[in-house]
């Protein structure tokens, strides 16, 4: 037998089977890992810290609009949030990249304004610029979203809006 196969075998008949640990020792073994992942955590440049964080929010605002949720709670304010949090230390200063006024992304994000075009179309451009080195992303992402929300929140509301608007419906019946 070759030496590496047989030094892998020797490393090998060393691990232990986690199903025969009582549970001092899984709980041991599992701060264990856990303290390494952190200390791996730690590690990390901000770089990949800022890629990580960008991804994750791709990979959500795509899992949204995949199974949208309609609990009436808008997430593209709270995706924006995270996008322009993970990329800027004051929120100000994306405004500024974006020739917004502050108070403008302030009340976006916060639900007390809708966005104009404009602010989704300089988004959008934004966006593509910054995933550029990252990965692709597509530019119907944001705009995809906000409309998702639109229509949740349409279709979440309609017991309100239907009984009223019943009352101003004639409808004729064709079929009987």
């Amino acid at each position: 037998m070759d030496k590496t196969v047989n030094k892998e075998l020797d490393d090998f008949k060393y691990l232990v089977d986690s199903r025969n640990l009582s549970n001092k020792e899984k709980l041991s073994e599992r701060d264990a890992i856990l303290s390494v992942r952190e200390l791996r955590f730690r590690k990390r440049e901000e770089k990949e810290t800022i890629i990580a964080k960008l991804l994750q929010l791709k990979y959500q605002m795509e899992a949204y609009l995949e199974n949208p949720i309609s609990n009436r709670q808008p997430y593209f304010p709270k995706f924006l949030e995270s996008y322009v949090d993970t990329l800027y230390d004051k929120r100000k200063n994306f405004a500024l990249d974006i020739d917004i006024e502050p108070t403008t992304l302030s009340h976006v994000i916060n639900k007390h304004r809708e966005p104009k075009d404009s602010f989704i179309y300089r988004l959008i451009v934004h966006s593509e610029a910054t995933y550029k080195n990252v990965c692709d992303f597509e530019k119907e992402l944001w705009p995809k979203v906000y409309y998702q929300d639109k229509v949740c929140d349409f279709l979440s509301s309609s017991e309100k809006w239907k009984k009223n608007e019943s009352k101003h419906v004639r409808s004729k019946e064709i079929f009987k």
